[in-house]
């Protein structure tokens, strides 16, 4: 009867060292209660460079000359 307790106690330090190390190599977050986490989210590349790429350059906005005529008008 203790053997089994004992090889239940293997099994889940087992398993929990291993999937510790599956996180340290791979990046994941260990999340063991199961709960919703931001982590996923957070983890995803940034599309602002690429959507202000669609977009063309206004130079207005950098030349004080422009702005100032715009201003008095």
């Amino acid at each position: 009867m203790a053997s089994g307790g004992l090889k239940k106690i293997v099994a889940l330090a087992l398993t929990e060292g291993i999937t510790e190390a599956r996180a340290r190599i791979f990046g994941h977050q260990i999340n063991p209660t199961g709960q919703k986490s931001a982590h996923k989210l957070l983890r995803k590349k940034l599309i602002g460079e690429k959507v202000a790429q669609w977009y063309p350059y206004d130079i207005k906005k950098d030349d004080p000359l422009v702005m100032a005529r715009q201003e008095q008008e």
